[in-house]
């Protein structure tokens, strides 16, 4: 199925999110803390109430799932998950690596996924069979075949430590070319574009890997859960570039096929 018109959609609703975001990001915005720690802003509730009201308009029988609350059942079977500022602690402390993250899952599938970077001016996004781009132009996984000229993202140290085994980990610092991390969507687009190898995520949830999943699938990488499946819903993953892919299993005790 052509998912063009949906991610189209997507597209234009992440865009007039960011704006309402920008119209905060340059001012004081008072932050709460959620009860898992993480902060929210008027900015996160404003921008996830705005994109659910467009999708509900746009898709009435689709479900909606946002990080801050919004639940809408689905009538069809498909669901939007929104995040409406991913990495809001960058948000808080004006660092530009945040975005607007939509996605569609149809089933258990991911067939669309936006990440918005409004404090940038930039996109990545991708359709099932429709690949992944950003602002035009088509993106591809890099072809880096050896650990030690890999370029490794973690995404949150603490929480990768306790999703993955630590001495694990320790090798993969040691053992690849450099390490880097901005944010987690920013790092996922940057895998997207080949501008590095694996991405390691030890806390997330649906409306986090729904685009990252389907933004390095599209790229050409691949995703994995530890049980060697390709789940949102595991809390963990790591994103992988095929030739690479082997390895990363063996070190990070991954076993099992792709589902």
């Amino acid at each position: 199925m052509d998912y063009s018109n949906e991610l189209h959609a997507a597209l234009k609703v992440a865009a007039d999110a960011g704006r309402i975001a920008m119209g905060y990001f340059h001012s004081v915005t008072d932050t709460e803390e959620k009860s898992d720690e993480s902060p929210v802003t008027i900015a996160d509730r404003e921008c996830e109430s705005f994109i659910a009201s467009a999708l509900a308009n746009l898709y009435p029988d689709d479900g909606i799932v946002g990080e801050e609350g919004t639940s809408k059942p689905t009538r069809s079977g498909r669901r939007w998950l929104i995040d409406p500022i991913d990495g809001t602690r960058d948000f808080v402390r004006r660092t530009t690596f945040w975005a607007v993250q939509i996605a569609l899952e149809v089933g258990d599938t991911v067939v669309v996924g936006v990440i918005h970077f409004p404090a940038l001016n930039e996109t990545a996004y991708a359709a099932r069979r429709l690949g992944a781009w950003a602002d035009g132009q088509r993106l591809r996984v890099s072809e880096v075949t050896r650990l030690d000229k890999a370029v490794l993202m973690v995404s949150g140290f603490k929480n990768a430590w306790e999703a993955w085994p630590p001495e694990s980990i320790r090798y993969l610092t040691e053992q690849c070319w450099t390490v880097r991390a901005h944010s987690g969507c920013y790092d996922v687009a940057l895998l997207a574009r080949g501008k590095a190898d694996i991405w390691l995520s030890g806390s997330g949830v649906a409306w986090d890997y729904a685009p990252a999943r389907i933004l390095a699938e599209e790229a050409g990488a691949v995703f994995l859960t530890r049980s060697g499946g390709n789940s949102i819903y595991q809390n963990h993953c790591v994103i992988v570039v095929p030739p690479l892919e082997a390895e990363i299993r063996r070190i990070l005790g991954i076993h099992g096929g792709r589902s």
